[in-house]
């Protein structure tokens, strides 16, 4: 399955629809996600927000009406004109009618609701230290609800498996989901439905194009296999250098297909030759003495990309996020093997 199999509808898209659910924006999103059984989740700091933005909306609208009744003393002959009530009797009204609205969006999904229970406090503390996305400078550098958010979805699709579509006007929610391999961003709701809408036709033609041409998924996946350690099996020798000849990277799955972007599975053989160094026992010098040789040896591994499309061909354009599938990589080979 390409394309996500649940949604995080971060609170700027609702506040840049009015919290109006009857919006077109919102009433083309449903019935599609209802075709793809989408699961919408919900993280408890995201559904704080929406409450709170909802309180603060209908508070507005009240002191408006006020200021409308104060400025404009003839609307009162205007029968259409809400009555005056008591502001506790008028605010508790309004936010039962918002608060129901809300209730019966959420109804149109398969809803679910995610606590903190998942939330590793002394991650997202990091990131608030390093000003890792969310996280900013200025006044982006107090954004805990949406680096919350971010850490309960993502610990979700790291226990489900699911391909989460993050949609949000926030740019600084695409760095966050740029780090993590299984949130797609899109930056509108449009843009989700649109890619909801695509026949499997339009989306053999991404894959193709992408799949054409893997020299930047190769290219990254050698300068990772640079970064990694590698020693012997057998204790005796010690990889004293290493020289990387080419990774082939094959058997290529595209998971998560978004917005100008997607997140791909392969697997991949790394060609190399090792340098061993060992203590050989010399019968006639009655000593041991330091001797070197090289081997090669292949070494098969996996591994997990996000990879940024050119918007014109469809091709790879960028790697986004490259995570090789393991750690320091064991030599077997034997210069012994040769005599």
């Amino acid at each position: 399955m390409s394309l996500p199999t649940a949604v995080f509808l971060d609170t700027s898209i609702l506040a840049g629809q009015q919290y109006n659910f009857s919006s077109t924006a919102l009433t083309t999103f449903i019935p599609l996600a209802q075709k793809h059984t989408l699961k919408l989740l919900l993280p408890e700091p995201t559904e704080s927000e929406v409450m709170r933005q909802i309180r603060e909306r209908s508070q507005e609208a009240l002191k408006a009406l006020e200021d409308a009744r104060r400025k404009a003393p003839f609307l009162a002959k205007w029968k259409h004109f809400p009555l005056k009530q008591t502001s506790y009797i008028a605010d508790r009204e309004v936010m039962r009618i918002a608060k129901t609205e809300w209730e019966e969006f959420l109804k149109n999904f398969n809803l679910i609701k995610l606590d903190y229970s998942s939330v590793n406090l002394a991650t997202v503390m990091q990131w608030y230290d390093r000003i890792t996305p969310p996280f900013r400078e200025g006044k982006k550098r107090k954004e805990f609800p949406d680096a919350f958010a971010i850490a309960i979805i993502e610990a979700h699709a790291l226990k489900t498996g699911d391909t989460i579509a993050v949609v949000s006007e926030d740019t600084d929610m695409k760095f966050a989901c740029d780090r993590f391999p299984s949130l797609l961003y899109f930056k509108s709701l449009p843009a989700l439905t649109e890619l909801l809408l695509s026949d499997s036709e339009k989306l053999d033609k991404i894959r193709k194009s992408l799949l054409d041409d893997l020299s930047a998924l190769e290219e990254a996946a050698f300068n990772s296999a640079n970064e990694l350690g590698y020693y012997h099996g057998d204790r005796e020798y010690k990889v004293k250098r290493t020289k990387l000849h080419g990774v082939s990277v094959y058997d290529v799955r595209v998971v998560g297909i978004g917005a100008g972007e997607c997140t791909i599975t392969f697997d991949c053989e790394l060609e190399a030759e090792h340098l061993l160094e060992w203590s050989h026992w010399d019968y006639y010098r009655d000593e041991y003495h330091e001797e070197e040789a090289w081997v090669n040896e292949n070494a098969s591994f996996g591994g997990t990309a996000k990879v940024a499309l050119d918007p014109k061909t469809g091709a790879i354009a960028n790697v986004t996020y490259f995570d090789l599938e393991t750690g320091d990589i064991e030599v077997n080979e034997s210069p012994r093997r040769r005599w």
